[in-house]
């Protein structure tokens, strides 16, 4: 999945999901941005809506309330302006259709929520374009996951990250079933990673050791901010900054699935491959086995001897005790 110069195949993209955490404040809202920046994620992620297309206004309690985190399309503007200034990218999700149209033209990918991962008409729409998507699997058992995904990529094949998800706030430990991620891993030509709703980072950390390609975490400035349920599953600086650098640490550590020589193997190898010593005295044209043979470490010989070469082979020439037997 590339988002601009960014491709998820060479670095763990991480994302910090400030989501509603900002409760309609645009200080706040720019607040949560540098905090994110600070900490090294590589985007941020928002969620785009009007609220008559969202919520419906007979849920008097739930519209008011997102009636109050709502922003304009203007202060998203301002927002993706001041995110990529800081050089992280911003993501959005579109909570209703109208502002999925505006986020292809002013985001620099979309996000599907759990919530809309059988909204096929919202799909569609963003996937006719050219916007990178990232989508959610939460309340979708295997199958459905697995239905999703070919469903997406009847219409697009590039440019699609699928995340494990469980669609609780929060999640626990027991209910996380990280090992499902290897389903989307193992069956299907997409970017896969893992939206998290546990406490902590553990998740996250057991997500990247996976395979996890993209990472995404709530985030707040403060776990009490207030009685929004979301604060209490988010990372805060310090906790954020930790998962960023776990996170870069394992990816070092995971390196690529192709073995190579190390640095400093080549530099010892020579000294602590066996070589063959004779341990007795060897005659001419005497067979050469493990009987006579002594199998040695020894700094002084830097060529490799293939030992397989040798045992019980005739000898070409006589060997004293303790010399090194070549081919």
């Amino acid at each position: 999945m590339k988002i601009k110069n960014f491709n998820t195949k060479k670095k763990i993209l991480i994302v910090g999901e400030i989501g509603n955490n900002h409760e309609g404040s645009f200080k706040n809202a720019i607040k949560l941005i540098n905090m994110a920046a600070r900490a090294g994620v590589d985007a941020v992620k928002f969620q785009t809506f009007k609220t008559e297309k969202f919520i419906s206004k007979l849920d008097k309690k739930n519209f008011k309330k997102f009636k109050k985190f709502e922003f304009s399309f203007d202060q998203f503007k301002k927002l993706k302006s001041f995110a990529n200034k800081k050089k992280l990218l911003f993501i959005s999700t579109p909570l209703d259709l109208d502002s999925a149209e505006f986020l292809i033209h002013n985001s620099d990918a979309i996000k599907v929520a759990s919530s809309d991962n059988n909204f096929s008409l919202l799909h569609k729409k963003i996937l006719e374009t050219k916007k990178p998507m990232i989508i959610s699997t939460g309340f979708l058992d295997s199958k459905e996951t697995n239905k999703l995904i070919k469903d997406l990529l009847k219409i697009r094949k590039s440019n699609i990250a699928v995340l494990h998800c469980v669609a609780c706030y929060p999640t626990d430990e027991k209910d996380v079933n990280m090992l499902s991620i290897k389903n989307i891993k193992d069956n299907h030509k997409v970017q896969f990673g893992y939206s998290d709703h546990t406490i902590g980072v553990e998740a996250c950390l057991c997500a990247v050791s996976l395979g996890a390609r993209v990472i995404e975490k709530h985030i707040t400035l403060n776990k009490r901010f207030s009685n929004f349920r979301d604060h209490q599953l988010s990372a805060d600086f310090e906790e954020l900054k930790t998962l960023v650098y776990q996170i870069r640490k394992i990816e070092n550590i995971l390196g690529s699935q192709v073995k190579h020589l190390q640095k400093g193997e080549k530099e010892i190898i020579d000294v602590v491959r066996r070589k063959p010593f004779a341990s007795k005295k060897i005659s001419k044209k005497e067979k050469i086995s493990e009987k006579n043979l002594n199998f040695l470490r020894s700094s002084k010989y830097n060529k490799i001897i293939d030992i397989d070469k040798i045992i019980n082979k005739r000898s070409k020439k006589n060997f004293e005790v303790d010399q090194i037997v070549k081919y």
